[in-house]
């Protein structure tokens, strides 16, 4: 299965990150990379889209979670939206506070 990352710069200190696909061993770097790229400075709040991930991998969660922990340690926040009934039954265990709030 393939993954489709769409990043988009909102302002100057806003990302878009939409997800699309699977997240497992085989698209791993490539979630790495797109997150990391919408969460360094000088763009802090990060808006992640997650309504067309299928599947995720616990890997992909526990970067997911950092993530949100960079932003924050930046001045910025991460927020998840569209997180669907299969990922979020993989992610039930994750810690992600983001959950709490979908």
């Amino acid at each position: 299965m393939r993954l489709d990352l769409k990043s988009t710069v909102v302002g100057p200190s806003a990302s878009h990150l939409a997800v699309t696909g699977i997240i497992d061993w085989s698209t791993i770097a490539r979630f790495r990379v797109g997150l990391h790229d919408c969460v360094s400075p000088p763009r802090p709040d990060v808006l992640v889209a997650l309504t067309g991930l299928l599947s995720w991998c616990p890997e992909a969660q526990g970067m997911l979670r950092r993530a949100s922990m960079t932003a924050r340690l930046h001045g910025g926040q991460l927020t998840v939206v569209g997180l669907q009934p299969i990922p979020r039954w993989e992610a039930r265990d994750s810690g992600l506070p983001v959950l709490e709030a979908l």
